[in-house]
């Protein structure tokens, strides 16, 4: 039975979330939140992150370097905003089928009221929500009933957005440890976005 409609359950989580820091602080009330989406302990960044902010346009971010196909780790892409533009062109003319992406944005809901969005359908996932409940670890039923969209396949290729790139990597990071590896990261954000 679904208790709440999925914008509201994710604006629940999403307090959750913010006032809590590691395990789950309160489960509000009516509010299902399945047990293997709460995140028990605080994610811990492996040392070999590194994180290249300022970089060039094709600038790649490695990402847990023993843990790679390879060997060599995963790659995440951090563009600019000529690559965005082309993505989000994409996005809207061909939807998330056509294109091939799924452009979201991990901003806070205030943040994304004060400037809007990258574009008419960006999805709005706030990293808190994202992190504090593992929501690349659900089902393809509870993600949708949380995040009100269906979830990513590991065929798709995620773009995240923020405000000046930084939580966007986190939340590829957060992806990459959920098995996705067609990551990218929009490392201008809002700020350079609608400027």
């Amino acid at each position: 039975m679904r208790l709440l409609h999925a914008s509201s359950n994710l604006a629940l989580l999403h307090m959750a979330a913010r006032r809590s820091m590691g395990a789950m602080a309160f489960t509000p009330v009516g509010m299902r939140v399945p047990s293997s989406s709460i995140l028990k302990a605080p994610v811990e960044v492996s040392s070999s992150t590194r994180v290249h902010l300022g970089a060039s346009p094709s600038a790649t971010t490695r990402l847990f370097s023993s843990t790679g196909p390879s060997g060599d780790g995963l790659t995440i892409q951090n563009i600019g905003k000529e690559e965005m533009e082309e993505i989000v062109e994409d996005y809207e003319e061909g939807g998330r089928e056509e294109s091939g992406y799924v452009i979201i944005d991990v901003r806070e809901s205030d943040e994304i009221a004060f400037t809007g969005k990258v574009s008419p359908n960006t999805l709005h996932v706030p990293l808190g929500v994202l992190a504090q409940y593992q929501i690349f670890n659900m089902d393809e039923d509870e993600f949708e009933e949380v995040c009100g969209f269906p979830k990513p396949t590991l065929d798709e290729t995620i773009v995240f957005t923020c405000a000046a790139g930084i939580r966007s990597t986190h939340a590829c990071n957060f992806a990459a440890q959920s098995g996705y590896s067609k990551l990218i990261n929009y490392r201008g954000g809002a700020n350079e976005w609608f400027s």
